[in-house]
């Protein structure tokens, strides 16, 4: 029986997956409840009958990352660990995911809903989209990029996305290796889904080798993972962090536009 979804929409039809965020109104960024029902639609979705995985957003964005009134209600150690623990599940479900995953992006994709493309093995991007890490303005890190990342689109790219935190175009994006195409708005669900059939129609086998090793690669980084995430989780905690996500929700008070 399926999970009961509040924040994603999970459909299956034929040999496809879909994932959905479904929290518009706050540009769909992750709460704890999120994060959590992400991992568990990433692993309802890797143990069905179904050979592929698409993700994506809807029409304003993708993801804007991590929900900052959560972590700015973190208080002590205990919470920062369970809040940063259910992030930490939603990376390992997608990184030992044996299926396909297809990233669909319109809109923005900041911070953890940035890094989350860099776990995805198909990333299919509209002309509008913006991606960025912009963490290090709210005095924190982005784990996934500071280690998968480095791998995917390499150290300097990476670097320079996090120390500088700026948004930078699709066509950007795409050069330096996180997009791998780019289409209009209104042909990216026909787009998505060619390239899923495209995958589909090869031989199943050969594409559980490709995951394989893929997968097997990316858990090579788990030590890192782990280490870079318990950073994050204690400057959640520090004071100058609390003050800049404090500036930054008053600042954005019910118009927030940015999340990382």
């Amino acid at each position: 029986m399926s999970v009961e979804y509040k924040n994603i929409i999970y459909s299956t039809d034929e040999n496809i997956t879909q994932i959905k965020f479904n929290r518009p109104q706050k540009l769909n960024a992750f709460t704890k409840n999120m994060w959590e029902e992400f991992t568990q639609a990433i692993n309802e979705a890797n143990t069905n009958n179904t050979k592929l995985i698409i993700i994506y957003g809807d029409d304003r964005a993708f993801s804007a990352g991590d929900d900052i009134p959560s972590m700015y209600n973190l208080n002590n150690n205990d919470e920062a660990h369970e809040f940063f623990t259910t992030l930490e599940k939603s990376i390992y479900s997608l990184i030992n995911t044996e299926k396909p995953l297809i990233g669909s992006v319109n809109g923005i994709a900041y911070g953890g809903g940035c890094e989350i493309l860099l776990l995805m093995d198909i990333v299919i991007a509209t002309k509008e989209s913006k991606f960025a890490l912009p963490e290090a303005r709210l005095g924190l890190i982005p784990p996934i990029a500071l280690t998968v990342g480095y791998n995917v689109i390499g150290l300097k790219q990476v670097n320079r996305l996090a120390l500088i935190g700026e948004a930078i175009d699709v066509f950007e994006a795409q050069r330096i290796g996180l997009v791998d195409c780019v289409v209009e708005n209104h042909q990216l669900k026909d787009k998505t889904f060619e390239i899923a059939w495209k995958i589909i129609a090869n031989d199943y086998s050969a594409i559980n080798f490709i995951k394989k090793w893929s997968n097997k690669h990316k858990l090579q980084l788990q030590k890192e993972v782990n280490e870079v995430i318990k950073d994050l989780s204690d400057l959640t905690l520090s004071s100058q962090s609390k003050i800049r996500m404090q500036s930054f929700i008053e600042k954005r008070q019910e118009e927030i536009s940015l999340f990382c």
